[in-house]
């Protein structure tokens, strides 16, 4: 277990180099004089000179890439010139407004999405499996922008039961706030839901058929003993592999629901940061986001050894 646990923190060291190299790439090549967009309008060149020689922009690439790099250990993310504050000061704000959300949105997947493959697979080929095929394939098929508006069209709009947009205010209690969750946090987690269900219910279906399952019928346990005691906690396996990573995602990708709803969290503050170019905030907020997607998803390794006590990880078998 130990090796295991150390070797996924070097390939996280490796991935984490990669995708910072990759987004200061990315964010040069991009056209524009980026010290003439941080500068007030009307900055003379001496003024620009200036503001390249504070942000490192007269550096060669490789130059700035380091300096950023060495900052890393000690969570120095720099400054971001579109809000004006330390990167990781508007991190520590607006990331734990996309946390929250996301565990709204996974409590949903969770409950909604497993539940549905399981009734889908345990009644195959009846109504409930029909329907839970045409209502997952729908949802697979529409844009989350569209599900987003659609809600505020229904429930905001013509039922006046949701707020359109917006977060709690500062103090609201946990039940008047919920309100204001649920409707992002449905559009969130609606696509990753029919995912969920749709992958329970094949993975419920391929168990169902193993040996010891009809073994265990021959013993004569009840079928709901065979199907939730023997049956679900191996079809879980790809799901919890699926549900886990996916909650990182969920934090980072919420840019379209953030935006729709005008929630005030991490993924906001990114979409304003690359229409500014603001390479600083853009780059700190991803290297937060890819330290916890990978700590999730070492998580989720660590998990299979209690799901299923044939894996063990760092043994003579290791999950792959």
């Amino acid at each position: 277990m130990l090796i295991f646990i150390l070797r996924r923190l070097y390939q996280t060291v490796i991935v984490i180099i990669g995708v910072i190299l990759l987004l200061s790439f990315l964010m040069t090549i991009i056209p524009g004089d980026v010290a003439r967009m941080r500068a007030p309008k009307g900055t003379s060149e001496e003024g620009l000179e200036i503001i390249r020689k504070k942000f490192h922009l007269d550096e060669p690439f490789f130059t700035r890439f380091w300096i950023y790099l060495k900052g890393l250990p000690t969570f120095d993310l720099g400054d971001s010139f579109t809000y004006k504050r330390p990167v990781l000061d508007i991190i520590k704000e607006s990331l734990p407004w996309s946390i929250r959300l996301a565990i709204v949105a996974e409590i949903i997947i969770v409950i909604f999405g497993i539940l549905a493959g399981i009734i889908s697979a345990v009644t195959r080929y009846s109504f409930w499996d029909v329907l839970v095929t045409i209502s997952t394939t729908i949802l697979v098929a529409m844009p989350i922008y569209w599900i987003g508006r659609l809600l505020q069209l229904v429930f905001s709009q013509w039922l006046s039961w949701l707020p359109a947009a917006g977060a709690p205010p500062p103090g609201t209690a946990f039940i008047p706030g919920l309100k204001y969750y649920i409707m992002p946090a449905v559009a969130l987690a609606a696509i990753s839901t029919a995912y969920v269900a749709r992958m329970q219910r094949s993975s419920m279906l391929e168990v169902m058929h193993q040996d010891y399952i009809q073994t265990a019928r021959a013993k004569g346990l009840s079928n709901f003993k065979v199907t939730y005691k023997h049956g679900l906690k191996n079809g879980l396996i790809p799901v919890v592999t699926y549900i886990g990573i996916d909650f990182g995602v969920l934090i980072g990708a919420a840019v379209l629901t953030e935006i729709i709803f005008n929630w005030p969290g991490i993924g906001h503050k990114v979409y304003n940061a690359v229409l500014q170019r603001d390479h600083t905030m853009v780059i700190g907020t991803v290297f937060v986001l890819v330290l916890i997607f990978v700590f999730i998803n070492l998580l989720v390794d660590i998990s299979y050894a209690f799901l299923d006590p044939r894996i063990r990880l760092g043994g003579g078998q290791e999950v792959t």
